[in-house]
């Protein structure tokens, strides 16, 4: 494994050189070359951010599952009070 190459996983800190960790499966790395100095001069490199996009689909899901049901709510609200205020009871219960 060549320095330029080796990558320090953030989660496990195991050295590797592959897209992912081969023992955690992260993506989350960093590459050596910012601490270790390499006998040629080249541009850093930037961390990979984590991804959060679990989160984004469990969020979206729930606020979707949400919406659909308070937009049911009110329609069946809606309809009782029309069919209460057709009836001649006069009254709302």
């Amino acid at each position: 494994m060549h320095l330029t190459s080796a990558r320090l996983c953030l989660n496990c800190e195991e050295v590797h050189d592959a897209q992912t960790c081969p023992a955690c499966a992260s993506e989350n790395y960093a590459y050596l070359t910012q601490w270790v100095p390499t006998g040629k001069r080249q541009k850093p490199r930037r961390v990979v951010a984590p991804t959060r996009t679990k989160g984004i689909v469990f969020g979206s899901a729930v606020l979707g599952l949400l919406v659909f049901g308070l937009g049911r709510w009110s329609r069946r609200l809606r309809a009782r009070i029309e069919n209460i205020a057709a009836g001649d009871t006069g009254e709302l219960r």
